[in-house]
């Protein structure tokens, strides 16, 4: 297992853990259990009104109804004002953390001999070719590009830390330097006469599940893993509470 995942999995934890503990010190659980059971007696109340309605002993429009629905209402609002109070206070703690976690977890660093996309964008008409050999693009590193515009996306491996690349346009040749790609984590952009050349990182895998999720697949990115984990980790957690007693 990589640190990644290990990191990802620890915080996954630690946020559904946090999410439950401050459930069970922020809610006013009498206030929330004293609704339930009212709630409940309110919809054995109802039942009983139906079924005097079905023996036309009393009125479908009785008022009792209308009694009985409003206080329902009111005893809802109880429970959902009870139980939405913890995400006030862990919403921006919460969302800092996410975002710390999708700026760090998101792509694989890269490195030499990587494969990663990059896209070709501007007016292009000419060669592109690398110093050394450090850029392979389709296969090959010797590139003739004839179109007005692009976008396209082609593989890419870069062989040394310090490229310089060249494009041969309109007899003219420009070249530029790409630094700092190595170890990258995020997208970098160069731009070489009237190309522009934005190289992005492979998205970061942690887990490969033996079967397929739809709408997921069976690759889990850090956000995957980290909603599954923590949700399952407040899920049982929160079992555990009730089962105490200690939350309603």
């Amino acid at each position: 297992m990589s640190l990644a995942a290990l990191y990802v999995i620890l915080i996954a934890l630690g946020v559904g853990l946090a999410g439950q503990i401050a459930y069970l010190f922020i809610v006013d659980h009498e206030i929330v259990r004293n609704s339930k059971t009212r709630t409940k007696e309110i919809q054995a109340q109802i039942k009983e009104l139906r079924k005097q309605v079905q023996a036309n002993q009393i009125k479908a429009d009785d008022p009792k109804f209308k009694e009985l629905q409003t206080e329902m209402l009111k005893e809802s609002g109880k429970m959902m004002k009870q139980t939405t109070k913890p995400t006030f206070v862990t919403l921006v703690p919460f969302l800092i953390v996410f975002f710390i976690m999708s700026a760090y977890f998101s792509y694989v660093p890269i490195g030499i001999g990587t494969a990663i996309p990059l896209v070709l964008s501007g007016q292009v008409n000419g060669s592109i070719t690398s110093a050394s050999n450090c850029l392979k693009i389709n296969d090959s590193y010797n590139v003739t590009i004839i179109s007005k515009k692009l976008p396209e996306t082609f593989p890419s491996v870069l062989n040394s830390t310090a490229c310089t690349v060249f494009l041969y346009q309109n007899k003219t040749l420009y070249n530029t330097s790409i630094t700092g790609l190595i170890g990258s984590e995020g997208q970098k952009t160069y731009s070489l006469g009237s190309l522009n050349m934005q190289f992005s990182p492979n998205p970061l895998i942690l887990a490969t599940l033996p079967f397929s999720i739809p709408l997921i697949g069976n690759q889990l990115n850090w956000f995957w893993v980290y909603l599954i984990i923590s949700f399952i980790t407040s899920m049982s957690i929160n079992r555990v509470f009730m089962r105490l007693k200690w939350i309603a």
